[in-house]
């Protein structure tokens, strides 16, 4: 038996480079040797001490960050390990890792376990300075912020070993500073798996999460602990983290009700924004902006499809000091990277999906797989044009582009084209993939993951509708009312969405959106009082629907969702849409005329009244043009408060007629549906970020079918599909572990 000792090195010692106000040192310096961490200290104490041990941990994790990547992305579909990759990627690719595997190393893992349980040992939570926050001198918890940085950080880091290992995992949560320590706790430390390490740390942050603010080390927007990301970004938000793995354990239990925990902890964070000084200005609600990689306008028209017009790459910029959650402001944490190669922890992502040209030029190891390609050319790009003042819809199909287009993938979705392109040069491929060279850092968790993420566990919590919305549409307080509430066929169910709230308006320029007209896959939505019919067509929400990032218009796209599959058995009895008011632009100043122009523009709305006592008004009743005048305004603000009555009426109506005719009779087929259009999505969105394998892995524990995952897997290679049936054979071994 392998001792501890093999898996525990002593806690590091801490970075020296770091100053008060936390400026960049150009990297984030060489942690030094495997030396006790503060072992002659009791406790940390001092601001000092929590900046330096805290920064100490962040170091650490750079030893993990590349293999967490590989192990989440080459066990997936959408990654190729090329013939001249080296054999410990073709290793993990092939589910063949053995103890010599250079990524085999749990050791590693342990040592930002080991520190942590020191920090959260030591750490005196109670200590308190006098600070002047808010216009006024207030109690300052020193620790807090850090504390639940880390804790949040030790329950991140177990759930990677989780994902790689599966389980016999040793649990530790004591700090252990001698190799005796470590051989005792071998033998003693309870051993888990992955569902167990979910339970453990779901009860370990609860209590934490109203604690949770960015730790102020100089400005958290702006400096940061390397020259390349601000220090905000270093932290690994605990709503995110509790929202994983409560995603993780409902898959794994099969318990949609977990799903509905999932959810909450997602929308927790996007919805927190800082309520101090030390945190204001940078933090805002998380909202999927506005841009996509799209084609030009003018190309439906013409007919010349030259260029696209590529929004990706600022969508993975961990260098921005901006304010984050909004458009272009999209990484929300990273593992900060040393800048260049001879450094000691570089993001070599940068050149095992990249062409190599710093030291010496060496073809990429890994590249898009078929799978991925076949994702993205089979999406159908659905947009519009203006033609006289109508709109006209479009595809573009392979027929409209040339054949080096169609080599390069921009038929279809257009996020593949936009980040990945290849060239010869002599014998070697300059491959770029814009995601894994652009940022110096490792990212882990960005605004769309989330939105993902999120979707995900509204869809398995019975919600798909809401999940259709996060892909499709964008969401604000009107889609949510209008297209998600008439899915809740009890009180419950309502109280439970009625949790999320996304205001509209809020921080970002809205995303244009149509609506086409009643039904139900559609919805009449009014953000502003229309005063043409065509206005009722157009109408905006606050953030764009994923899909749309690359594939155009997903609102409408008949390609894209369809329509039969929200079409109940018995689709009778929908109820009738109400009358429109309509106001009349540039009114007459001629009372009588104003009234015949008011009456005109709203003939079915007038006729609606009468049936509810609200009539007309007599205007040889009154003697002044300006007493007719007020009457008929009158008369308008009538008709206006009876049109919203109605609506908010309507609204009622449908979500009765769904609850009692559609919702018993298409639920289940939306949710397959939705499921199909999430695992497109995440082949779209998230290839080579890491997280494949773990999203096909809670797909197969939810359906409790392991062949889930060998099917999708066996599209990059057949020889999979046996191994894989077994869910054992999804997990590495490691030095000294028992069993599989």
């Amino acid at each position: 038996m392998k001792k501890l000792k093999y898996l525990f090195p002593a806690l590091c010692c801490v970075c020296c480079c770091i100053t008060a106000t936390l400026t960049s040192c150009d990297d984030m310096l060489d942690m030094g040797n495997d030396d006790v961490l503060y072992a002659d200290h009791n406790h940390l104490t001092t601001a000092n001490d929590t900046v330096n041990s805290f920064v100490g941990i962040l170091a650490q994790l750079q030893k993990v960050a590349v293999r967490t990547n590989l192990f989440g992305e080459l066990r997936g579909d959408l990654t190729k390990v090329n013939e001249s990759a080296n054999a410990n990627l073709k290793a993990i690719a092939n589910f063949a890792v053995d103890d010599d595997n250079v990524y085999n190393n749990p050791r590693d893992y342990y040592a930002i376990i080991n520190n942590c349980n020191y920090f959260l040992a030591k750490a005196d939570t109670t200590l308190r300075e006098y600070r002047y926050t808010d216009g006024a001198m207030s109690d300052f918890y020193v620790f807090r912020a850090e504390y639940v940085a880390v804790r949040a950080i030790r329950a991140w880091v177990y759930l990677q070993l989780g994902q790689i290992y599966g389980e016999n995992i040793p649990l530790v949560t004591e700090p252990l500073l001698t190799l005796d320590e470590a051989d005792a706790a071998y033998d003693s430390a309870p051993k888990t798996d992955l569902a167990g390490i979910c339970r453990y740390f779901i009860d370990d942050l609860k209590p934490y999460v109203s604690w949770f603010a960015y730790p102020y080390h100089g400005n958290p927007g702006y400096f940061g602990y390397n020259s390349s990301m601000p220090s905000r970004m270093s932290v690994l938000p605990i709503q995110l983290v509790l929202g994983d793995l409560y995603l993780w354990l409902a898959s794994i239990n099969q318990d949609p009700m977990l799903a509905r925990e999932a959810a909450k902890s997602y929308y927790d964070y996007i919805d927190w924004t800082p309520t101090i000084n030390d945190n204001r200005g940078y933090k805002r609600k998380n909202v999927l902006g506005y841009e996509g990689d799209t084609w030009p306008t003018n190309s439906y028209s013409t007919g010349n499809y030259e260029r696209i017009n590529t929004h990706e790459g600022q969508w993975f910029r961990t260098s921005s000091a901006q304010s984050f959650g909004l458009n272009n402001s999209d990484v929300i944490a990273a593992i900060a990277m040393d800048s260049a190669s001879s450094q000691g922890h570089f993001n070599d992502l940068r050149y095992l999906y990249n062409y190599n040209h710093e030291d010496i030029e060496i073809a990429a190891s890994l590249s898009p797989s078929q799978p991925c390609i076949d994702y993205s050319d089979s999406q159908v790009f659905w947009d519009y044009y203006s033609n006289g003042g109508q709109r006209v819809y479009v595809t573009v199909p392979a027929t409209l582009l040339t054949e080096d287009q169609i080599s390069q993938h921009y038929v279809g979705d257009l996020r593949l084209p936009a980040n990945f392109s290849i060239n010869q040069l002599t014998e070697y491929s300059l491959q770029s993939i814009v995601k894994t060279y652009n940022p110096q850092d490792v990212i882990i968790y960005r605004t769309a993951d989330i939105y993902l993420r999120l979707a995900e566990a509204m869809n398995y919590a019975g919600f798909p509708k809401f999940a259709q919305a996060i892909l499709t549409l964008g969401l604000d307080e009107n889609v949510v009312r209008w297209f998600v509430l008439p899915q809740c066929t009890n009180a419950v169910d309502s109280a439970f969405i009625s949790y999320f709230e996304f205001d509209q308006n809020y921080y970002v320029t809205r995303v244009q959106g149509r609506v086409i007209g009643g039904g139900m896959n559609e919805a009449i939505i009014n953000y502003t009082r229309p005063t043409t019919a065509a206005e009722l067509e157009n109408w905006r929400v606050n953030q764009m629907g994923l899909h749309s990032r690359g594939s155009g218009f997903a609102w409408n796209n008949p390609y894209y969702y369809p329509a039969e599959t929200d079409i109940p058995a018995d689709s009778t009895g929908y109820p009738v849409e109400p009358p429109v008011y309509y106001q009349v632009a540039n009114p007459s100043t001629v009372a009588a005329t104003r009234l015949e122009e008011l009456i005109a523009a709203n003939e079915e709305l007038v006729a609606e009244a009468e049936q509810w006592g609200i009539t007309a008004p007599n205007l040889d009743d009154y003697t002044t043009n300006r007493e007719r005048l007020a009457v008929v305004d009158s008369f308008a603000q009538h008709l206006n408060d009876l049109y919203f009555s109605l609506w908010m009426q309507y609204g009622d109506d449908v979500q009765t007629w769904y609850r009692d005719v559609a919702v018993p009779q298409v639920k289940g087929r939306q949710i397959a549906v939705i499921d199909s259009l999430l695992d497109i999505e995440s082949a779209l969105e998230t290839p080579f970020e890491g997280f494949r394998f773990g999203t096909l892995m809670r797909e197969a524990y939810r359906k409790g079918d392991p062949t889930v995952l060998a099917r999708r897997v066996a599209k990059r290679d057949p020889a999979l599909l046996g191994i894989l049936s077994d869910r054992r054979n999804w997990f590495i071994g490691w030095r000294g572990q028992i069993g599989r």
